[in-house]
């Protein structure tokens, strides 16, 4: 087997973890941090492990407040969503043009960028059942926090 073949069949909650470990976080607290996001979305019914966020811009993905951009100054949320077509109906409802560009992310992935771009303070995981926009554009959904994703990483507990 294979270097390549092994990082292929990686179960996806180590690319969470590898990714805290480069942030100098131990093993330990990464698979913490993970079961305490799981238990989140388990409280909020959110099952699904994959989540599909736009693509806006050219290396970006995002949606909503802004994207995974690099831009400093200015905060940017990571929004996501259960469904491909719940992301297709909001686009819609929100103007984001004819043919938005999806990509699908794994839970992993995502918290995995939330923590290695300080640019990202949240990650939204827009509500399957109420895709309506809010008055401040957004969709209601669970919000992970950056700093709150941080603190547990550190050990605190929020």
């Amino acid at each position: 087997m294979s270097a390549h073949d092994e990082v292929t069949r990686m179960p996806d909650s180590l690319l969470f973890v590898s990714a805290a470990r480069d942030q100098g976080y131990s093993v330990h607290a990464a698979q913490a941090a993970l079961a305490a996001v799981l238990a989140r979305l388990a409280e909020h019914d959110i099952t699904v492990r994959r989540f599909y966020i736009y693509r806006t811009g050219e290396g970006a993905v995002g949606g909503g407040e802004g994207t995974t951009s690099e831009t400093p100054g200015r905060p940017r949320l990571l929004l996501a969503f259960q469904s491909a077509d719940t992301a297709l109906s909001f686009a819609q409802g929100a103007g984001l043009g004819n043919s938005p560009r999806l990509i699908a992310l794994s839970l992993s992935q995502a918290l995995a960028a939330l923590i290695q771009r300080n640019t990202i303070s949240a990650l939204l995981i827009a509500a399957e059942d109420d895709p309506a926009i809010t008055p401040n554009g957004l969709p209601p959904g669970l919000r992970i926090e950056r700093a709150t994703l941080i603190e547990l990483l550190a050990g605190v507990t929020p």
